[in-house]
């Protein structure tokens, strides 16, 4: 024989019985941060894409980035939470951007599409500076063979 139980949170206050329900956040919160708006060029920036709230129906087109830039690594993280009987869900998305030349770029602004409203990031400017010259060449000791 099998039992099954079925757990509820019930809170009696003043004759009243409440249920604890997950309540889901109607609205949305985007934003986009580097780690830094000026570099060198061949140097990393971290580009950091944050979506907290109501995730659901959310429509992220893939970011693009100027031609400058190649894109050397990306990763997706979720957290999801319950505080005050209110679920809280955020997802961050991280791109690791290398910028191949000096000048002025600009990075988005990001759009997204949730419940058929479009949110929008600030654009962020990132100033790249001329690279150090590469390492010059060590000298090799002499060859020789056994």
């Amino acid at each position: 024989m099998r039992l099954r139980i079925l757990t509820s949170w019930f809170v009696l206050v003043s004759g009243a019985v409440l249920c604890a329900v997950p309540v889901f956040a109607q609205d949305l919160n985007v934003s986009a941060e580097v780690d830094k708006t000026t570099v060198n060029a061949g140097e990393p920036v971290t580009l950091t894409l944050t979506l907290s709230g109501d995730l659901t129906d959310l429509k992220l087109p893939p970011p693009t980035f100027p031609q400058e830039f190649s894109v050397g690594g990306q990763s997706q993280s979720t957290n999801f939470s319950m505080r005050a009987g209110a679920v809280e869900r955020s997802m961050r998305l991280t791109f690791v951007l290398i910028p191949q030349r000096e000048g002025k770029f600009t990075l988005g602004p990001f759009t997204v599409e949730h419940h058929k409203k479009e949110f929008q990031t600030a654009a962020i400017e990132i100033t790249v500076k001329k690279g150090a010259l590469p390492p010059k060449p060590q000298p090799q000791g002499e060859r020789f063979t056994l």
